[in-house]
């Protein structure tokens, strides 16, 4: 009994040394802390500027792909770029998107192929999930307590050096290549062009084509798809006009017709609209940055002018 006891302790010792380790010592200041950041900015200026406005809503390929700068020049209407990274779990993204929204403004989503299909679990761990267990903790309960316990058991050893590691180099003032600098008011990236996306060159070229199996891509509708389902219904019920889109990709394979019609009848279901250009949102590779997603700012830019064509047909609609 005094064993069984004595491993019992050592057991809650343990736990608690690694809630008190992870939940309120070490942290990941240049990589996942920096979500926060850049959230704050994008958000500060859907603060400071009027209704109605537009918001573009994805992964890193809205923070790279596209610009708001160029959608507001053609549109001339405010427009939010919410785009941080892939890892970033979508309910995160649209909740703070949803507290700005007001009737009459449209949400564009080019969403990464893959979002529609990943599963709970790696949608409960993504980035946020750390970072809002080292520092918001009470916002975690949103997601029940599967989400709350996964939170908290996503760290490890690696974890560990690699938050040490960050610390230190924060100190020393090193700041990652793209951070709250680099994006611009509307929050879009930067500075990825030229010389900066020389480097890369060799990791376009060896870098696969993305393209959406249709026979996965709607396949899992209890996770990604449930969350972005409700968001759509929300925004229908808010009379907030949202509208589906495809993500940049490289234009090596035509994009299939089924998987953009997939798409439309998901968007069609929750009462929102969808919009394709003529390019199927596909680019030679050499308009991108550093990743199958990623186009290089002058492409970015181009791409962009496109995107607020299409879209301007949906701006007198009511949801």
């Amino acid at each position: 009994m005094r064993t069984f006891l004595s491993l019992l302790a050592a057991a809650a010792i343990s736990l608690a040394g690694y809630f008190l380790l992870f939940g309120f010592v070490v942290s990941r200041p240049l990589v996942v802390d920096q979500i926060s950041a850049l959230m704050d900015k994008k958000l500060a200026y859907a603060a400071a500027t009027p209704h109605p406005k537009l918001f573009i809503v994805a992964g890193s390929n809205a923070r790279f792909s596209h610009s708001c700068a160029a959608v507001e020049r053609v549109l001339h209407r405010p427009c939010v770029n919410m785009g941080i990274a892939a890892d970033v779990a979508l309910d995160w993204t649209l909740d703070r998107a949803r507290a700005q929204l007001a009737p009459g403004d449209l949400v564009y989503l080019p969403l990464e192929y893959d979002l529609y299909s990943r599963p709970l679990t790696q949608l409960q761990t993504g980035m946020d999930a750390a970072y809002r267990f080292r520092h918001d903790k009470a916002s975690l309960t949103a997601r029940g307590p599967e989400g709350m316990v996964r939170a908290a058991f996503m760290f490890s050893l690696p974890t560990l050096v690699h938050s040490i590691g960050e610390m230190g180099l924060k100190a020393a003032g090193v700041a990652r290549r793209f951070n709250v600098e680099t994006l611009d008011r509307q929050g879009d990236e930067t500075g990825h062009d030229g010389a900066k996306a020389d480097p890369y060159v060799p990791v376009i070229r060896r870098t696969p084509q993305v393209m959406p199996d249709t026979h996965t891509l709607m396949s899992n509708p209890d996770s990604g798809q449930a969350v972005l389902g409700a968001f759509l219904d929300w925004c229908r019920a808010h009379h907030v006009q949202a509208v589906g889109g495809l993500p940049t990709i490289f234009n090596d394979r035509p994009l299939p017709d089924a998987a953009p019609d997939m798409l439309r009848s998901f968007y069609a279901a929750h009462g929102a609209g969808f919009m394709v250009l003529p390019n199927r949102s596909q680019y030679p590779r050499a308009d991108f940055y550093d990743s199958a997603y990623h186009l290089r700012e002058s492409a970015q830019t181009a791409h962009s002018q496109l995107v607020a064509q299409g879209l301007r047909p949906f701006l007198s609609r009511s949801p």
